[in-house]
């Protein structure tokens, strides 16, 4: 029998043999103390992937393995977690209550009540997921990039778009403390670690519009991370080709006193030699973080958060050589370079947050907190190139090879010295009442910002000769030219009040907020008002469905980058960007083949006026710092999720979008080639459609091997050659297209015996897995090089990203 005739007959037992497990089943009711059901808890078999989440009527339906105990862990976020053993024969079908109860002390800005109130706007994603999710930025910006309306252009990046938004237009929040990048980071490359470790994460929650006045003022998306309050001592640790990480936590016997550590380094080295740019690659990313919470009494408590941030990147180029086109008419393009780049970002934030609970409805907070960045970019960059066509004829002897004359020669030369630091301080007092069925919040805050930011950068292109543009007497003009020093110290004042009513009705209940928020910049001396409703409905006599429609005016006040135009000069009159927010949406929960599923739909629909255009190359952005524009955003994103493989989760999702905005001055060439008004084109972000799926499986009779999937696909962005003359028509990138897959095996489990003496009993789980990122090898486009000729004519170079690589990854919890 030949070899592929004996695969076949072993995938065919596999089959088989999977169809023929045995199994249990166990179904049942959550509930608290009062009886009332409570949705979403998690419910797994310890040491494996099987698991479910509760329904709306607090019942779960999960397969058990037999013949031997296993352990039934029972979790969700402010209850005390429970853990059942349990033991199953063949067949057996049980039927459990579980009663969760409410933990004493609250999570970090978690408030725990007795009753559950519906949630409005947000969507929960489970932080577990991070470690599983395979890609070189898996994580939990990697997790966000796989639901619908998010979406993301490159690989290297954690930066992501939520329907038509830029990087800059969302809002990420740690414990209640608002989140900042580095603000000169021009590429995924140079980017490395960002703030949130997933090790620390007990919660994920987020929202793609609509939300709540609680949340700061941009106009996109909001993330609300929570980290973990530890109970007894635990810690994990991560070893991969690319990075490694390790987190310590636990919370010592009669002690007020709990703890978090975590220490991350990743090298992507490996990764960036995929690149067509080759050459030494030295990239050292950096991370440490903790936090300390301290219950000072049963009324009060005390957290203190800390982080550290170092991001260098060192690059010495020498080669490019880059091949694009069609079948027929194949270019390449090959670059010679001398010089280096040297870039370092250095980021240190520190928050301080006291608490008061005087009773259980009552939570009153006070937080300071302190972020600095000092950045550097440092490059001088000669290169020499040659644009030539290849032979495509498979009858000629060079077939393949670059042949006849070049049709573009020249050298260009890169220069920057730049130097920025910024300080944010600012300090919070917000409070929260919840009683009969209403949830009121409110919160005043000040923000005072330092920055100061040194630009000298300049570019030169030589083309056969010719320095371009072309000037009479010999004179030469260097492209791109910024040289200037900016300085700026400015205050804000924000504050907000919101309440949720809780109405139940015999058809149903309702869940409405209405909120207010405000915010004034004494920078421009604008003060802004930002309304915003929310209203959900859960019907009787449709118990598995949802409904939801939310409002609001959203106002995005600019920070410094927005202020600076292409020039390096600042525009005090400029004005914040305004966003109107209508969006509906429904959730639907129903059960296929016996297991739990959820289909959600959203469409909404965005209004834009005083935009500031801008321009994105890679992952920077560069501002016309002018509200000389105004737009709009609709689209429809729909998810499903659910349990395609039983035991455990996995889902997928559609996005359609089209964002448009209409810039003043604006021109395009008309049929007869005069000049004609633009009308709307398309914004830097309008992603006409996008999927994306994150998929898990498992043997069924050894559930210790599994396979975790991601695959991404987005119509292309448009791009423009790079100048401020809008009379260029609009291209298309190619779509991104991405497929990563990673194969688990666990090596230390919940059943895994070991003496007393040996030093692996205190590891609770340890799996080693295979990664293949770029599964079908597909060269995605992030950017492009512009070239001259002479003439003046732009050539683009597509600025290709990472093709296929194999990683290797350890992970281990104690």
């Amino acid at each position: 029998m030949n070899r592929r005739g004996i695969l076949f007959l072993l995938f065919f037992f596999l089959i088989i043999h999977g169809a023929m497990a045995q199994h249990g089943i166990l179904e049942g009711y959550i509930r608290n103390p009062q009886g009332e059901a409570l949705e979403f808890v998690h419910i797994a078999i310890d040491g494996t992937a099987q698991g479910t989440t509760s329904d709306e009527k607090g019942y779960f339906k999960l397969r058990t393995p037999v013949h031997e105990v296993f352990i039934l862990r029972v979790s969700y976020l402010g209850y005390l977690p429970k853990n059942l053993p349990l033991v199953f024969v063949p067949d057996e079908q049980r039927d459990i209550e579980i009663i969760l109860v409410p933990i004493a002390t609250d999570l970090p800005d978690v408030e725990v009540t007795g009753r559950q109130l519906l949630n409005t706007d947000i969507t929960r994603l489970d932080p577990r997921l991070t470690g599983a999710l395979p890609g070189p930025t898996s994580g939990v910006e990697g997790l966000l990039q796989t639901l619908p309306g998010v979406s993301t252009a490159s690989e290297l990046s954690t930066q992501y778009s939520v329907r038509g938004g830029n990087f800059d237009e969302n809002l990420v929040y740690v414990n209640g403390i608002e989140i900042y990048r580095p603000f000169l980071v021009r590429s995924g490359q140079q980017e490395g670690l960002s703030f949130l470790n997933p090790d620390l994460v007990a919660s994920i929650e987020f929202s793609a519009g609509g939300f709540n006045a609680e949340y700061g003022d941009k106009m996109a998306s909001v993330l609300d991370i929570t980290y973990k309050k530890p109970e007894t001592f635990g810690g994990s640790f991560t070893l991969s080709l690319l990075e490694g990480s390790l987190h310590l936590e636990g919370a010592p016997e009669e002690s007020k006193l709990s703890y978090l550590l975590g220490v991350r380094y990743k090298s992507n080295q490996y990764l960036l030699g995929t690149l067509d740019t080759q050459g030494d690659y030295k990239p050292s990313f950096t991370d440490i973080q903790g936090l300390i919470h301290y219950d000072i009494s049963n009324q009060w408590n005390l957290s203190f958060l800390a982080n550290f941030n170092s991001n260098k990147y060192e690059f010495v180029p020498e080669v490019q050589r880059t091949r694009f086109g069609t079948i027929t008419e194949v270019r390449e393009f090959t670059v010679f370079f001398d010089g280096q780049e040297v870039n370092q970002f250095m980021t240190g934030m520190g928050a301080l947050s006291l608490q008061y609970e005087p009773n259980k409805d009552l939570s009153l907070q006070l937080v300071t907190s302190l972020f600095q960045s000092d950045e550097k970019e440092y490059f001088d960059v000669l290169g020499q190139y040659w644009l030539q066509r290849v032979e495509t004829d498979m009858g000629q002897d060079d077939f393949g090879q670059p042949t006849g004359e070049p049709l573009g020669i020249g050298t260009f030369l890169n220069h920057a010295r730049n130097y920025l630091n910024a300080i944010v301080w600012n300090a919070e007092f917000k409070g929260n009442y919840t009683h009969d069925g209403q949830d009121l919040r409110w919160g005043v805050k000040f923000q005072h910002e330092d920055i100061l930011d040194r630009l000298n950068e300049w570019s030169l292109i030589d083309s056969a000769g010719y320095s371009l543009p072309q000037y009479p007497v010999n004179a030469i003009r260097l492209q791109d030219t910024l040289n200037t020093q900016i300085g700026i110290r400015s205050n804000r004042v924000s504050a907000y009040i919101q309440n949720t009513w809780e109405i139940l009705r015999p058809h149903g209940r309702f869940a409405f907020t209405a909120g207010i928020r405000s915010n004034y910049w004494d920078f421009n001396r604008q003060l802004l008002f930002s309304p915003r409703t929310t209203l959900l409905y859960k019907p009787e006599w449709l118990a598995r469905w949802t409904f939801r429609a939310s409002a609001g005016y959203f106002h995005q006040p600019p920070f410094y980058r927005e202020l600076r135009n292409m020039q390096g000069e600042l525009n005090k009159d400029i004005k914040a960007q305004e966003s109107i927010h209508l969006v509906l949406g429904s959730s639907f929960n129903f059960t296929a083949w016996d297991r739990p599923f959820q289909y959600t739909t959203e469409v909404y629909y965005k209004f834009l006026d005083r935009l500031i255009p801008y321009e994105i190359d890679n992952v920077r952005i560069r501002y016309y710092a002018e509200n000389i524009s105004k737009g709009y955003a609709r689209g429809l994103d729909m998810k499903i999720h659910g349990e395609f493989v039983p035991g455990i989760d996995s889902w997928a999702g559609l996005s359609l979008m089209r964002t448009r905005e209409k810039i003043e001055d604006t021109f395009v060439t008309g049929p007869d080639n005069s000049l004609v008004p633009a009308g709307y084109i398309p914004r830097p972000t309008d992603q006409l459609f996008s999927f994306s799926m994150f998929f898990q499986d498992f043997l069924p009779r050894n559930p210790s091997y599994q396979v975790h999937l991601g695959f991404f696909f987005g119509t292309g962005l448009p791009f423009w050659a790079p100048t401020r003359d809008q009379r260029k028509d609009t291209g298309r990138m190619p779509s991104y297209q991405r497929v990563d897959i990673g194969f688990s095996k666990q090596l230390i489990g919940e059943n895994t015996n070991f003496s007393e003496e040996s030093p692996f009993r205190h590891f609770e789980s340890v799996w080693i897995t295979a990664e293949v990122f770029n599964l079908l090898e597909i060269s995605n486009t992030i950017s492009y090089y512009w070239i001259k000729d002479v003439e003046n004519q732009f050539y683009a170079i597509p600025n290709y990203l990472t093709s296929r690589l194999i990683n290797l990854k350890l992970i281990a919890r104690f």
